[in-house]
């Protein structure tokens, strides 16, 4: 893996320059070490040529990003900009006690602390371990952190129209994006998303979405469906299938509140066919999770679909079909 640190870097001698170099030699450069991976600052690199343009090179072409935010330097936002813009993930450095600009409050962030103890005790560098560890779980994804439907700065013409994800668990943030970003459809087809009702903000988000004339459809297994017994496996789930049943129905309920009487909008009880796997859809993207006997849906796999992959379409047919086999006649 190849790691580019951003970071003010001063002149020599200047306060920001130790700092900088405090920084990288007691906490990133051991712990890239540790992490067996490549990672310099701009500084750090020799060959002749415009600085600007190696620096779009670097965050362009590293795997991830390391960004030291001491004194909320202007360059260092700007150069923060640019990696987020290309969907690079990155890792934020800030002073202990010392909090973030309030856009990148969610962000990872690591509150280091330059105290000789802790250098000495190698918290920092503990710390930062983990979190490269975290960035090396995402295999590459690259997703644009302020929308979710938005394509990656120089992301390759060739790469492949989809993308698997070895889980489907996600943060609260990013489904409230996803269905924030919705504009033409949203389509939910699973055991119940009875999670979302949790999720803050959610019921607001979903209301906008539905007001705003975006179609969206929200499908889920009923109780009284031949096969939603047998999808529960007993030693996974910890709700016996009457009391997961009405879990759901009362999902079901929420979601029609949410949404409110809006012409575009609608949720159905699936009591005919069954589902083989978790199916969102919004506009030109589907996520498909397989349902996996042996473990809950947040740890199944997670398959990421373009519309321009074939398997799109499939999926968008799988839904309308199970859409049109539980029809309100067919509802109680």
């Amino acid at each position: 893996m190849k790691c580019f640190i951003i970071s003010p870097i001063g002149q020599p001698g200047s306060p920001t320059r130790d700092h900088a170099d405090d920084v990288f030699e007691c906490i990133i450069g051991p712990a890239l070490k540790e992490a067996q991976v490549d990672g310099h600052r701009a500084d750090h690199v020799k060959d002749v040529g415009r600085i600007t343009k190696q620096m779009y090179d670097d965050i362009l072409n590293c795997d991830f990003c390391i960004a030291l935010l001491h004194g909320f330097n202007p360059n260092v936002f700007y150069e923060l900009a640019v990696a987020h813009s290309a969907g690079i993930p990155v890792i934020l450095l800030s002073e202990k006690g010392i909090d973030p600009p309030f856009d990148l409050k969610d962000e990872r962030v690591f509150h280091y602390d330059l105290s000789p103890r802790s250098i000495h005790r190698g918290d920092n560098v503990a710390t930062l371990l983990t979190m490269i560890d975290g960035v090396r779980r995402l295999q590459g994804r690259r997703e644009v952190p302020f929308g979710v439907n938005l394509t990656p700065l120089n992301a390759a013409a060739s790469a492949p129209p989809f993308f698997l994800r070895d889980e489907t668990n996600a943060t609260a943030d990013f489904w409230r994006q996803l269905v924030g970003g919705a504009r033409s459809r949203l389509y939910l087809a699973g055991i119940g998303f009875t999670g979302w009702k949790g999720m803050p903000g959610m019921r607001d988000v979903l209301a906008a979405a539905a007001a705003s004339g975006c179609e969206i459809r929200i499908l889920t297994m009923d109780a009284q469906n031949p096969a939603f017994a047998n999808m529960l496996n007993p030693n996974v789930t910890a709700h016996d299938p009457a009391s997961q049943g009405t879990s759901i129905a009362e999902a079901r309920s929420w979601f029609r509140s949410a949404l409110g009487d809006t012409a575009k909008a609608e949720v159905r009880a699936l009591k005919s066919g069954i589902l083989f796997q978790q199916i969102v859809i919004f506009d030109n993207k589907a996520f498909v999770s397989p349902y996996l006997y042996s473990a809950s849906t947040g740890f199944s796999p997670r398959l990421e679909i373009n519309e321009s992959c074939s398997a799109f379409g499939a999926f968008v047919r799988e839904f309308d079909e199970l859409w049109k086999a539980n029809a309100p006649a067919q509802n109680a």
